[in-house]
């Protein structure tokens, strides 16, 4: 993200710092002073100083930098210049692409993300993510952010207590159940989380003397350390498996279906085969004698197996690591100490294995959920005939009512027509796939559809989406897994001049800036945020901060209808 002043905010054309005026309670009250701690209102988070250098590039530290206020964007309606009387109908915070990521597993691919690399021939493959620096740091990533969503509790617009957390999806790594209860038991909080599998000392590739992995201990002369700088930090991996108790989101949680919580790797239909090396006790670390890498990405789609049969090293076995089908993952959101119970999945969801819904308990609104993976593979999506005929039925019941619509896939990457039916997992096959033109122009047919927020691409981006009688905003936020690990919150706002405001801000997590402090959850939360900006294949120079109109903004839309 690069540094830019309120100063230079004000002074773009077309744009205006909103914040201040119309948040009375904004720097009033301990409880809305306290939502601007964290948030990108205050202060943001950016490149610092060079710590090390390496051949290819340099590794740098963290620092604060200055606040953004929110933009105007006035796309789709034009808003009074000075309303009054403006009241928050619904304030939440959208969670995506947490990636809690069981590093140990034998079911994973991280030999595959150095054919990625520049130069190294197959720079289309999708793997540059089988492997990050940071990835055995995810759960406390997510700690973290609770403890900022819990301090921050209120919206810094307009003063209102959140009402709920979405996620939208890829909560999970690796579709594994270990995975999952992670997931869950962190969002409710009040359980004691162990960040490892297997045995009781790390077993992954990060110990070893490969040089294509960051190895934290003193050790090879990695290319991490040789390119790229990073440093040491002794004791890590161990750090990293030590036991804490969850603090919980603090709030009613949602959630959808992304496709690493439906695929393997996010890609490959899962199979018995695959399962039984997930919980096996050999973990591959090659690629088989005379297999192309250039076609490994359709090999794991087409016959995965034929990726696991190389060169590998033990482990132990761990039978939590089983990969979980979609009516699996559904039914284990019913065993929860949060709310509400199934977290949005409901009993016919559990009973015939879907993981699309609607949510019609926050007054004037229907939420709609949808499930956007196709049991066929690959890692965009679509979403198939039967689902878009029961959103043409949900639309249609709710002419009177806001509609909003949460996914992991939304429009920009809705794309995926695969038709190869999942033969392990019956009921997620719902074909033919529809995809995203189809979608859009049966949502510009209702134009109390206002906003679409969605994942999957790790970046922070807004795109305003006309037709119809105005349109809606399509409003996606950037992962936790990857640099800039935020989260984002969402304030919609009636203007009561005929015009609704969608105020999106960007949290930053707990954690402190610069790595240390005597929390051992959050010191490792905040060393995971420094190694994802200095990773050389997503880090500062990636998409995944966005733009500042995608960041902290003021969307304004048409109301449908007078609100009352």
């Amino acid at each position: 993200m690069s540094p830019i002043s309120r100063r230079a905010f004000l002074r773009a054309g077309g744009t205006l710092a909103a914040a201040a005026a119309i948040a009375p309670r904004l720097r009033l009250d301990a409880a809305a002073d306290a939502a601007t701690t964290g948030t990108t209102l205050d202060q943001t988070i950016v490149r610092g100083a060079v710590l090390r250098s390496g051949t290819r590039g340099s590794y740098y530290q963290l620092k604060a930098g200055p606040g953004e206020p929110h933009l105007l964007r006035q796309e789709l309606a034009r808003r009074s210049a000075r309303p009054t009387g403006r009241r928050s109908l619904l304030n939440f915070v959208h969670m995506t692409d947490i990636h809690l990521n069981d590093t140990q597993s034998p079911a994973r691919v991280e030999f595959l993300d150095r054919y990625s690399d520049p130069g190294n021939g197959c720079e289309q493959l999708p793997f540059n993510a089988a492997f990050r620096p940071a990835e055995t740091l995810t759960l406390q990533v997510l700690e973290a952010m609770n403890r900022r969503i819990r301090q921050v509790r209120v919206s810094p617009v307009s003063g209102r207590r959140l009402d709920f957390a979405m996620c939208t999806g890829d909560n999970l790594d690796n579709e594994q159940y270990n995975e999952l209860r992670w997931f869950i038991d962190l969002m409710d909080g009040g359980h004691r989380i162990v960040p490892n599998s297997g045995g009781p000392r790390y077993e992954g590739v990060q110990n070893g003397s490969d040089p294509e992995y960051w190895h934290p201990d003193h050790g090879p002369a990695d290319k991490y350390k040789f390119a790229y700088g990073y440093p040491d930090y002794p004791g890590l991996l161990a750090a990293s498996m030590k036991p804490f108790v969850s603090s919980g989101v603090g709030l009613p949680w949602y959630q959808t279906f992304g496709n690493h919580d439906g695929l393997l790797q996010g890609n490959a239909p899962n199979n018995p085969a695959l399962n039984a090396i997930a919980v096996g006790g050999l973990k591959v670390e090659g690629l088989p004698p005379g297999l192309d890498p250039c076609d490994s990405f359709d090999i794991l789609r087409r016959d995965p197996m034929a990726l696991f049969t190389g060169p590998a090293f033990a482990v132990t076995p761990d039978p939590r690591r089983r990969i979980v089908s979609r009516g699996e993952y559904v039914a284990e959101l019913f065993r929860t100490t949060g709310t509400p119970v199934g977290h949005g999945f409901t009993t016919s969801n559990r009973a015939n294995g879907t993981a699309y819904y609607v949510i019609d308990r926050h007054p004037g609104f229907r939420l709609i959920v949808l499930d956007t993976v196709n049991p066929g593979g690959y890692a965009d999506g679509s979403i198939g005939k039967t689902q878009f005929n029961w959103l043409k039925a949900r639309l249609a019941e709710v002419p009177h009512k806001l509609v909003m619509l949460f996914s992991h896939h939304g429009l920009r990457s809705l794309s995926n027509p695969v038709i190869a039916p999942d033969p392990f997992d019956p009921a997620s096959n719902d074909l033919p796939r529809i995809m995203a033109d189809q979608v859009e122009t049966l949502l510009h047919q209702h134009p109390n559809v206002i906003a679409w927020v969605d994942g999957h691409t790790h970046n922070n981006v807004i795109v305003p989406r006309p037709g119809g009688s105005g349109g809606f905003w399509d409003i996606g936020t950037a992962a936790h897994v990857d640099w800039i690990c935020q989260s984002r919150l969402i304030d919609v706002i009636d203007n009561r001049d005929g015009t609704l405001s969608i105020y999106c801000t960007m949290i930053n997590h707990a954690a402190p800036i610069t790595p240390g402090g005597s929390d051992p959850v959050l010191k490792l939360a905040s060393i995971h945020r420094e190694l994802t900006g200095n990773d050389f294949q997503w880090g500062f120079d990636g998409i995944g901060p966005g733009t500042p109109p995608d960041r902290n903004v003021e969307l304004v839309i048409r109301a449908p209808f007078p609100i009352r």
